[in-house]
């Protein structure tokens, strides 16, 4: 093997990565791993292991990256501690998605036995990171804030790693701002993703992103904003199509403003679109959405802190809706009988969505059941109640 090929391996995977062309990082990791085998450079070996396993991971494809990143995290020196430590730091991020909590908790432990045993302290951001995400899967969003701010401090005696730019820890702050619903912070946190630098193709999605979770929350001009909210949201979604990787994040907070607008038919579209209409509890929420629309109101955002709508104030919208429907119905107009026809039309349509919204979210009541059990929380039932709730207080007006 020559230097002059590694090299150029390492190259165009850099080239790859930035690209968010995941397929063809498979393929040079896998070309550089054979190359560092035939020579026995285990410290070579280790780091190909570790972007082969995280080329496999974006892709989705579990197996093959927890079988290439095990190997990695084992490596003995003259591995490089730093690329050992980032196989341990992505086998945690699948852990976070896919395994037990208790996993989760002991890769946590077993990164940080790793750090302290190789001085490598400055990395902790990593695992600052990663806590904040399982905190926030588990719904809790003040824990999560609490390790994202420990994160971004960090990170800036860190510098070096392709996949952790300064956009990845902001985002992280912007969303959190975005669930606990304080509208400042998200607004500062687009700013600084706006003008952050672009290193990688993810930071340009990041300040999409932030801007999309700025139009759920009602901000109409978020900072660096191209277009209105429903333009942002379809040129993510058409971005998405193009790239590889993990874009459930992306195309969540495009549809939701989609919902908020009224764009239906886009949202149908990209539901059936796999790796981006992936959201499990989206479904349900168009119909939802629609049984709102049917009654002339806007469906609160279900994750928009501020806008969360309990059963009663659900009630009150309703009955004020129905109240100003049935004032304007009683005025004398020649076109009385056609305008309660149309009413009525919307009534059922309202109902079928209901009905339709309904049986999506009983049929996730498993998932929900799994995930919470999984991660030893009540976050995931919660969720679906709330949206229940909202179901039966539409439906009560209705009746």
């Amino acid at each position: 093997m020559s230097e002059t090929e590694l090299n150029q391996i390492r190259r165009q995977f850099s080239d790859a990565y930035r690209a968010r062309d995941f397929a063809a990082c498979v393929r040079l990791a896998t070309a550089g791993l054979h190359l560092t085998e035939a020579r026995h450079d285990l410290a070579a070996q280790t780091l190909m292991l570790v972007w082969l396993g995280e080329s496999h991971w974006q892709l989705k494809q579990t197996e093959q990256a927890v079988a290439a990143l095990s190997r990695a995290a084992k490596a003995e020196p003259p591995a490089d501690p730093s690329d050992v430590f980032n196989a341990i730091s992505t086998l945690l991020n699948i852990s976070i998605l896919e395994r037990p909590l208790a996993e989760a908790k002991a890769l946590i432990a077993q990164g940080r036995a790793h750090l302290e045993h190789h001085n490598q302290q400055r990395s902790r951001h990593m695992l600052d990171l990663s806590e904040g995400d399982l905190a926030a899967r588990r719904g809790d969003w003040q824990a999560a804030q609490q390790h994202y701010h420990a994160a971004y401090e960090h990170q800036q005696v860190d510098t070096g790693s392709l996949c952790f730019t300064l956009a990845s820890y902001q985002i992280k702050l912007a969303e959190v701002s975005f669930m606990v619903g304080d509208a400042k912070a998200l607004s500062h946190w687009c700013r600084e993703i706006d003008a952050a630098p672009k290193a990688v193709e993810g930071d340009r999605l990041r300040a999409e992103q932030v801007r999309l979770l700025c139009y759920r929350a009602g901000i109409a001009a978020p900072a660096g904003a191209r277009g209105d909210a429903v333009t942002t949201a379809r040129r993510v979604l058409r971005w998405l199509e193009e790239i590889d990787g993990h874009r459930e994040d992306f195309a969540r907070d495009a549809m939701r403003v989609l919902l908020r607008e009224g764009d239906w038919l886009s949202v149908e579209t990209w539901l059936d679109y796999p790796g981006i209409g992936d959201d499990p509890l989206m479904r349900g929420d168009l119909h939802l959405a629609r049984a709102w629309r049917a009654l002339g109101l806007t469906l609160p955002d279900p994750a928009w802190s501020t806008a969360v709508v309990t059963a009663d104030a659900t009630d009150t919208r309703l009955a004020n809706a129905n109240a100003s429907a049935n004032a304007s119905a009683n005025r004398p107009s020649p076109p009385t009988i056609a305008s309660t026809r149309i009413r009525a039309n919307k009534h059922s349509k309202a109902r079928d969505d209901l009905a339709a919204a309904r049986r999506h979210y009983v049929d996730k009541q498993a998932w929900a059941a799994h995930e919470d059990e999984r991660l030893q929380t009540d976050y995931h039932r919660r969720m679906l109640d709330a949206r229940l709730q909202q179901v039966n207080a539409v439906a009560d007006q209705l009746s």
